[in-house]
């Protein structure tokens, strides 16, 4: 649970389990790690898609940039905010050569686009094929109860409270705040635990998005507001019969 202040009075914020995890102390939480951008939620693993031939890129201020004739695909894994048992509102948006993507409702409509919904993770495609060096971003919001917005990221503008993971990065080694599962029990399923390190395809990104504080050294920053899975391939149909991974979450 978070007090935060609003508008000169104090907003109690917690967030809803998504798994089973022990309390930790404020005490014995880490450093931000290397490599992470922003993202929270209630994540389940999604969706892989495997391009028929990988598509290599570059992280630039946090955009993705591949380096190739690339076609994208983006799964909302989850979102997890909520103020005295009521869900945030969360919104999402993916950026393309500067064309805005909202497959999943507006960025600025708290009710028509809300995906802290507890549905099953969702896809979308763009059906084009982009030129190299094109950038891609992924823009988020959360919304206070009374549909006001809260908190705003983008990750076309640098932030400490987004983070990305792609493939062999380490694992996130931040707590969740009192009783909510840690940054990497939420991405489980893309860890090799022989290494300790995240198992992504080649041609894909995780981002984690913090919504609920701008301090990146505060105890409640445990990046699970939500979670976004980037993925990269030749052609759209190559992603449209890529092997997919059904999931679930509580």
């Amino acid at each position: 649970m978070e007090v935060m202040q609003k508008g000169g009075s104090n907003m109690i914020v917690s967030r809803r389990k998504p798994t089973a995890s022990g309390d930790r102390p404020a005490s014995a939480r880490l450093p931000k790690w290397a490599g992470l951008v922003c993202l929270g939620a209630v994540l389940a693993p999604a969706a892989w898609a495997q391009a028929d031939t990988p598509i290599d890129f570059t992280i630039s201020d946090d955009r993705v940039v591949p380096t190739e004739d690339f076609a994208v695909k983006v799964s909302v894994l989850g979102a997890a905010i909520s103020y005295n048992g009521t869900d945030f509102p969360v919104t999402t948006q993916l950026i393309v050569d500067g064309q805005i993507y909202e497959p999943f409702g507006p960025l600025d409509d708290p009710e028509a686009g809300d995906v802290n919904d507890h549905s099953p993770p969702r896809h979308f495609i763009v059906p084009q094929v982009f030129d190299p060096s094109v950038s891609i971003a992924v823009a988020s919001t959360s919304w206070h109860f009374d549909l006001s917005e809260w908190k705003s990221r983008n990750t076309s503008q640098p932030s400490d409270m987004v983070m990305v993971l792609r493939n062999g990065d380490p694992v996130p080694n931040i707590d969740g705040f009192g009783d909510q599962a840690d940054a990497a029990d939420l991405v489980a399923t893309y860890i090799d635990t022989d290494t300790n390190t995240m198992s992504l395809d080649i041609n894909q990104v995780i981002y984690l998005f913090e919504l609920a504080t701008d301090d990146v050294d505060s105890a409640y920053a445990d990046f699970q507001d939500l979670v976004v899975l980037v993925t990269l391939g030749t052609t759209p149909e190559a992603l449209e019969a890529g092997d997919m991974v059904d999931a679930s979450y509580d």
